[in-house]
Order: C-alpha cells, then structure tokens, then sequence
C-alpha cells in the first residue's frame, strides 16, 4: 500500500466583524419608558428604537455596547420650535460619551392646540472604551 501526500491550498475566509465595532444597538427593553417622550430610531442600527427619553431627561437610555444603559444630559444649545431649528445635546454615563444633534423637520401647525409632537433627525455620535460610532436616525418627541 502506497501512502500518497496531497497539498491541498488553505482557503482563509473572513467574514465583516460589524459586532466588535457597532456600539448601538436597539434598546432591549423597547417598552422602557411611554407617554410624554424622546425617540429614535435608526434602519441602520437595526429594527426598533434606539433612543428612549422621557419628556422631561428625567430618563434617557440607550443601548452601548450591548446593554441598555441610562445617560444624564450633562449639555444643551438650540431649540426644537420651527422646521429647521438645531438641538444639540451631549450625554454621559461611566466611560460614555453620546454627542447628539437634532434638526427638526415638522413640528405642529399653529392652530391644532391638540398636537403635541416633533419630529427630527438626529446624528449620534458615541465613543465608549476607545472605540466609536456615528449613526443618522430619526424620531420625534411629544405625547
């Protein structure tokens, strides 16, 4: 019996590791705070909110890293009252920094008293543990 060696070509596939660098992801909890709130959502983050705050940032939460993580407004320039307007808010928690910038694209016509929402897109730009990710969404806020 004879033994015959075959050389066979090593064939290397790699595939994109999107998890090790994408830091937002949908909340967990989608039903974390209702009513009167903030939120966002984004189809390149993934299907559901990303953002969810209540109206008045007692609450804001956002999923880094994996985890649905609560954030304090620690900044805010602008304002949310006309089509255009710009907002700008920056949010910390430990080792978190989220940058966002809102412009609103419809807001309520002057003579429905019994409209009470904005909507907006925003871009987040977050860095947590040396690593960071900038994302577009859209949202509104309201009751």
């Amino acid at each position: 019996m004879r033994l015959v060696k075959l050389a066979l070509p090593l064939l290397v596939v790699s595939f994109p590791a999107a998890s090790s660098t994408q830091l937002l992801a949908p909340l967990k909890d989608q039903d974390a705070i209702y009513g009167c709130s903030w939120s966002a959502s984004s189809p390149e983050i993934g299907p559901g909110v990303v953002l969810l705050a209540e109206a008045d940032d007692s609450r804001t939460l956002m999923n880094i890293g994996g985890s649905d993580v609560e954030l304090a407004l620690v900044d805010e320039q602008g304002s949310l009252a006309r089509a255009g307007d710009i907002l700008e808010r920056t949010f910390k928690a430990e080792g978190i920094v989220v940058k966002a910038r809102y412009r609103v694209t419809w807001t309520c016509p002057e003579d429905d008293e019994s409209c009470e929402v904005t909507r907006f897109d925003v871009s987040f730009d977050v860095t947590s543990g040396g690593r960071r990710q900038t994302a577009k969404a859209t949202g509104d806020f309201g009751c």
